[in-house]
C-alpha cells in the first residue's frame, strides 16, 4: 500500500484530517499510536482503533481484489 492509495482509503473512512495524518504517521513512519496522538492532537485512546479500522479496510479490499 502506498501513500496515494492510503489517502483514497483514509478520505473515505476518517472524518478528521488529524486522524488521517496521525494514522498515516503510524503506518508509514513507524510512530507509536500514543506518540502520534500527542503529536497530532488526536483524542487519547482513539488512534489505535483507527489504525485497526484502516488495516481491516485494506484486508477487505485485498480480499475483494483476489476474488
Amino acid at each position: 500500500m502506498n501513500r496515494t492509495q492510503y489517502q483514497i482509503i483514509a478520505d473515505r473512512i476518517f472524518k478528521s484530517d488529524n486522524q488521517r495524518v496521525a494514522v498515516e504517521a503510524v503506518i508509514f513512519e513507524g510512530l507509536s499510536s500514543y506518540e502520534a496522538e500527542k503529536r497530532f492532537d488526536v483524542p487519547k485512546g482513539t488512534l489505535s482503533r483507527n489504525v485497526r479500522k484502516y488495516k481491516r479496510e485494506v484486508q477487505y479490499l485485498q480480499n475483494v481484489a483476489a476474488a
